[in-house]
């Protein structure tokens, strides 16, 4: 590999990407050195990782770097070095796509129907930790695939959807005809979530995390509408019927209100009937003495023509005061005629 004045640099890779390429986030250049003034520049937009035949290897920022430390390693290593130069973009992001291949499966509280849900969605990728990304990411790899980049972290963002959609969803208190409207908060929590994972297994940042979409299938959607629109009619029918029977309740109390004023003070009983609006028995059928058919007006005692008893009250003998059941003839006790007998 040439070299400019004893110095390697990260254009002197052989990678097929360019240093330029805003998405590429590793170049990593490869030199046997036998000048032992040899340097290594890492530039002020990469970080870098170097690694020495001798089995050292160092992280480092800007700046030069001698390739030998030392006269040891000098005279070691007279007959040439080989050195291996990861350099990792500081500033550069890739843009990742994702979606999910499989539709997750979410139950509707509700009316317990299954939804199936697809999204899609991107985010952009940057390097965090230099040192943790070599060790997770590059490895031995000569050259950064893109490609298979995005395949691999778009397919972990899709496997790990499920479970963090559906817990997301949970903690916010979203039903299925709210995911769409909240698809940016959503996207949000899920991010933030994401990136710790991203940060601690591969040292790689998280940002700008996306839902571009959320899928539902209508069919699917109109079954729950349709269970939710049942129970909707059968909750009115249920108020109906409460409805229908306090006020059977309310018809039966008065009823049975009415019944006992009729017994107890028939004139009160019609009084009552005019001011709720009802109809006396004396309005729907005139009132005779059940002897002599004679008629009479409500609340009269005795019949005017034979002196009937007309009322159910009981009778109080005159001689003694015994009182007799409503319809005797005569005195119980002492045998007087009574009125009406």
């Amino acid at each position: 590999m040439g070299k400019e004045l004893n110095i390697i640099r990260l254009n002197q890779s052989m990678c097929k990407a360019s240093a330029d390429n805003n998405e590429v986030l590793f170049v990593r250049v490869s030199d046997v050195v036998t000048d032992t003034s040899a340097m290594i520049e890492v530039p002020e937009t990469h970080h870098a990782i170097i690694m020495k035949g001798n089995g050292d290897m160092r992280y480092c920022g800007r700046g030069l770097y001698p390739v030998f430390d030392d006269k040891t390693d000098k005279k070691q290593w007279k007959k040439g070095i080989s050195v291996d130069i990861v350099y990792i973009a500081k500033d550069t992001q890739v843009l990742v796509r994702w979606g999910t291949p499989d539709r997750l499966r979410y139950r509707d509280a509700a009316s317990g129907k299954v939804l199936t849900v697809g999204a899609r969605g991107e985010f952009d990728v940057s390097v965090s930790n230099p040192e943790m990304f070599y060790r997770k990411v590059v490895g031995n790899k000569r050259e950064f695939d893109i490609g298979a980049f995005r395949a691999r972290f778009g397919g972990t963002v899709a496997t790990e959807f499920t479970d963090i959609f559906l817990r997301i969803v949970e903690e916010k208190g979203l039903t299925y005809d709210r995911f769409s409207a909240n698809k940016k908060q959503i996207g949000e929590a899920m991010g933030a979530i994401l990136g710790k994972t991203f940060e601690a297994e591969w040292g790689l940042k998280v940002a700008h995390f996306q839902i571009l979409d959320i899928d539902l299938l209508d069919e699917e959607m109109n079954a729950i509408e349709d269970v939710a629109e049942e129970q909707k009619r059968k909750a009115q029918r249920r108020e109906e019927l409460s409805e229908e029977e306090r006020l059977d309740d309310k018809k039966w109390e008065r009823e049975k209100y009415l019944r006992q004023l009729e017994m107890q003070d028939k004139a009160a009983y019609y009084d009552m009937l005019k001011a709720v609006g009802g109809k006396s028995p004396a309005a729907q059928k005139p009132l005779v003495c059940p002897d002599c058919r004679t008629p009479y007006s409500p609340g009269a005692k005795f019949c005017a023509n034979c002196g009937r008893k007309l009322s159910d009250e009981p009778v109080v003998c005159p001689d003694c005061g015994h009182v007799n059941a409503a319809q005797a003839h005569f005195c119980a006790n002492c045998g007087r005629k009574l009125i009406g007998g």
